[in-house]
């Protein structure tokens, strides 16, 4: 019997490209995109019998680790990585900082502790559902709603976090909102250029990390432009594969509702993938 994919789904690529010991996100049930054909590479290796010379090793996000991991199971056909530092880049968070919707609303990078005390200090903006105001900062590489602190104002254990963080890199700093809405849109960047586009996708978020996705009835024209000026940049830095950018709709604290496209950027497979392009690519 032989197995058409294999997958590994090493959802703490971001740990492993910053070069720290984070912990393994937990609780996260393998894509629902998954081909009933599909194997899943675990600690362990796969029985000789599952795999032959057209079994095809597919990784969430092909860092060397997990290409590692592949190979030593015996999978030939490897898949095609941009580079370790071409992936750093790609999903690092100041990437891209400059595009961010909310830096006209005080987001901003810090690379350094005087920096995020600066940043910490400003008044957030006030918010519709009457909640505090408060600045959410988040690591370089982070995923799975880790990597983060919620600072409605400076204290000793959030200096402590703070030093460790930013070891791994700068923080960005943006105003915890109210939101409304959350949509994502993907692309299969090919290593030749060209580009496939999935549909845009309703998300459903829990404690800032992903519960389902659907196919958005009409699609995000901000988040079209995007996905276009992000996808450009990641093709001009040397990157090719899978592409997922985030979005969402927010209220102020005057009740006026803003769209804000490309709050995150991962350079990488994501949950959402399925109900973007259906039949997921490899």
């Amino acid at each position: 019997m032989t197995t058409s994919r294999v997958w590994v789904l090493n959802y703490d690529a971001e740990s492993e490209l910053a070069g720290t010991k984070g912990a393994k996100p937990r609780g996260i049930a393998p894509p629902n995109w998954l081909g009933p054909e599909d194997r899943l590479l675990g600690d362990g290796p796969l029985e000789a019998d599952t795999v032959d010379r057209d079994t095809v090793g597919v990784a969430w996000c092909p860092t060397p680790r997990a290409l590692a991991n592949l190979e030593a199971s015996g999978v030939l056909r490897l898949p095609q990585s941009p580079g370790e530092s071409v992936l750093r880049a790609a999903n690092a968070r100041e990437t891209f900082a400059d595009l961010h919707p909310l830096r006209d609303h005080g987001s901003l990078v810090a690379s350094s502790m005087a920096e995020v005390r600066g940043a910490v200090a400003r008044a957030a903006p006030a918010r519709f559902s009457g909640r505090a105001p408060a600045w959410l900062l988040r690591r370089s590489l982070v995923a799975a709603g880790q990597g983060r602190w919620i600072a409605e104002g400076w204290s000793d254990e959030l200096e402590y976090w703070v030093d460790r963080a930013l070891g791994s890199g700068p923080l960005h700093v943006m105003p915890m909102v109210d939101i409304v809405e959350e949509f994502s849109g993907h692309a299969i960047v090919h290593e030749g250029g060209d580009v496939q586009l999935g549909v845009h996708t309703h998300q459903t978020v829990r404690g800032a990390a992903w519960a389902s996705s659907e196919p958005r009835a009409h699609p995000v024209p901000e988040l079209t432009s995007a996905l276009d000026v992000i996808v450009s940049r990641l093709k001009a830095m040397g990157y090719f594969g899978p592409v997922g950018v985030d979005g969402f709709v927010w209220r102020d604290g005057g009740g006026a509702h803003h769209i804000a496209a490309g709050t995150d950027v991962n350079a990488r497979y994501t949950m959402s993938m399925g109900a973007a392009f259906g039949d997921v690519p490899v």
